[in-house]
């Protein structure tokens, strides 16, 4: 497989993974709001998760039309079903 391919799919696979940790940190301090650690691992998966976001979108684009500014994603909208797909690079 292409290298730079196995590169980007890493990266996602590290932004998924860290996404998840988000989502599940999130439900259990909705359980649990007084767990002062679960608190701060939440804090910090959030900056995990965003810092990877910023890596893969500096590298591969954005992800969503939400990470692009307002006047760039009125005019990049249209394209979004344009290849090449992720696959395809």
């Amino acid at each position: 497989m292409n290298p730079a391919f196995e590169e980007e799919r890493e990266l996602m696979l590290q932004l998924q993974e860290a996404d998840f940790v988000v989502v599940e940190l999130t439900l259990y301090t909705d359980t649990h709001p007084n767990d002062q650690d679960a608190l701060e691992q939440w804090r910090e998966a959030i900056k995990r998760a965003s810092m990877l976001r910023r890596q893969y979108e500096s590298r591969y684009g954005p992800l969503s039309l939400h990470s692009i500014p307002t006047e760039q994603a009125i005019e990049a909208g249209w394209r979004w079903n344009q290849p090449p797909w992720p696959w395809q690079r």
